[in-house]
């Protein structure tokens, strides 16, 4: 019951300090908070350190906060200071500003990620919509100790990664892909053998969040749609040894067609 609390406190701390729900929450992974700044009109910022339990990011690239705004006539809240297993956090602290958003009243979720790519058909720079995930390590927040009760959850994860709402992206963006998301603990990079095992087993990209948070949106009732960011290949692709400054130069270079494609992406969850 502790972390219910914990969820509640903080839905009632964002009513009050933001208002109505957005119509759409997107969490923003490494390198996308400077894509995203100019998508919405009339924005207002807040300080994460001002929300009591939000868990606060040590990693760079995760700016500790909100920004709500209008794209359109669409309402969006803009989520930076995503946190990470690799921190030391637990699956209830990482998924709960998700499931106190989703008490608050959200309902229509984007998460955003950079990851790896399994091969060099999906160069860096490209962008892969979700369809499905390889969990080979995140902590899952539907274990007892880690849902807001206590109690275990078992949830049906097809189309976990809505795919109407994935469909109306790729229509309209069609150069973003399609592929499979492998999740890894971090923080350090994969191996090149990991990394040929994901492709083996189907998977496109592989990376270190997004996981835990669609999982819980989803047994919230909540609607989800992931977008990675391939911003290099992975151990052992192309010669390839990853490093953090990669992923963020890579972002930043490909950062005007993200916008875009983030931007298609919240007008397609609007328009159902």
């Amino acid at each position: 019951m502790k972390e219910q609390q914990n969820i509640s406190w903080l839905a009632a701390s964002l009513a009050a300090k933001l208002g109505e729900a957005p119509d759409v929450a997107v969490v923003l992974g490494s390198g996308w908070a400077e894509r995203a700044d100019g998508l919405l009109d009339g924005i207002e910022r807040f300080d994460l350190n001002d929300f009591e339990n939000w868990p606060l990011p040590r990693v760079q690239g995760h700016a500790p906060e909100l920004r709500l705004g209008k794209l359109q006539d669409t309402r969006v809240l803009l989520c930076g200071g995503r946190v990470h297993a690799y921190e030391g956090y637990t699956a209830a602290e990482i998924v709960r500003p998700v499931r106190a958003m989703i008490e608050w009243g959200v309902k229509n979720f984007i998460l955003l990620n950079a990851a790896g790519s399994t091969s060099e058909s999906y160069p860096p720079g490209t962008l892969m919509a979700l369809a499905d995930h390889l969990n080979m390590g995140l902590p899952n927040p539907l274990t007892g100790p880690n849902t807001p009760t206590g109690q275990i959850t078992f949830v049906d994860l097809v189309d976990l990664y809505d795919p109407t709402w994935r469909a109306a992206l790729t229509a309209t963006c069609t150069d973003v892909k399609t592929g499979i998301y492998a999740g890894m603990l971090g923080p350090s990079y994969e191996t090149p053998a990991e990394v040929a095992m994901v492709a083996q087993l189907g998977g496109h990209a592989v990376g270190m969040s997004t996981i835990p948070e669609a999982i819980a949106a989803k047994a919230a009732g909540a609607r989800v749609l992931a977008i990675s960011m391939m911003t290099n290949l992975a151990a052992g692709v192309g010669g390839s040894r990853p490093n953090h400054q990669e992923v963020l130069d890579t972002a930043a270079e490909h950062g005007k067609r993200a916008s875009e494609v983030l931007k298609c992406a919240v007008l397609a969850a609007a328009a159902e």
